[in-house]
């Protein structure tokens, strides 16, 4: 059987704001860096499930930092470096037909309404159909 990858869905922390330095600082220091630092990365390292979390399984635990995830794992940029990163994540996995943006309290509420209307109208037209 073959799987029809348009029927895949894919769920990442994604958060655009007008440049990288101010994404980056707005997810690292705001609702997706303290719910990874607070949930996440504590919840998968006690179900020893942390390499899901990785790149490369080699990569020590204690090297799953914010920054380490924010580099490598959530898509977090500009809208020219998250069309990238989504368009580097479809050719990586081999195709998806649906982006999950993981959700989070939205805080704060301008910053995040920013960035889902940039996923939108901006990034979303960008990516393969």
């Amino acid at each position: 059987h073959t799987p029809d990858r348009s029927r895949w869905r894919i769920a990442r922390d994604v958060f655009i704001a007008d440049t990288n330095e101010e994404a980056r600082k707005l997810a690292i220091d705001g609702v997706i860096g303290r719910d990874w630092r607070e949930y996440f990365i504590p919840l998968l390292t006690k179900t020893k499930q942390l390499q899901t979390a990785k790149i490369d399984p080699t990569v020590p635990d204690s090297d799953v930092t914010l920054d380490y995830l924010c580099d490598n794992i959530w898509i977090v940029g500009d809208v020219e470096t998250v069309t990238a990163k989504l368009r580097k994540l479809y050719d990586d996995v081999g195709g998806f037909g649906t982006l999950l943006e993981i959700g989070h309290e939205w805080l704060p509420h301008d910053k995040w309404t920013r960035s889902m209307e940039l996923l939108a109208k901006e990034v979303v037209p960008r990516l393969p159909a």
